[in-house]
């Protein structure tokens, strides 16, 4: 009987708990994509000093030169990674929400 009666306030504190656990996790996921936001913004930056440079110098911005090539892959690789991990902070959301739905019907 009093099992039942403190149900409710026990799965609160799990509630709170799984809460407390996914705000960590997504503080730390948010703050890996704004660190790669800030590195692909280097590489922009990056690639417009190349460019400036190659217009200063009066010659064509060659993009397949070693270190424009490799910037450009760079950039590409972090977008995609960006894309990614914001893609997997939802995903993880959402399996978090499930897990604790699932768990939840099985005390019942």
């Amino acid at each position: 009987m009093t099992n039942k009666l403190f149900q409710p306030v026990v799965n609160g504190f799990k509630v709170l708990a799984s809460e407390t656990k996914w705000v960590f996790i997504k503080g730390v996921r948010r703050w890996e994509i704004r660190q790669m936001k800030k590195r692909l913004s280097e590489e922009y930056q990056n690639l417009g000093k190349s460019y400036a440079e190659a217009q200063a110098k009066g010659g064509l911005f060659d993009p397949h030169s070693s270190d424009n090539d490799l910037t450009l892959k760079q950039i590409v690789f972090l977008r995609e990674e960006i894309t990614h991990l914001e893609q997997d902070l939802v995903n993880t959301r959402a399996e978090f929400v499930a897990k604790r739905n699932r768990d939840a019907k099985s005390e019942d």
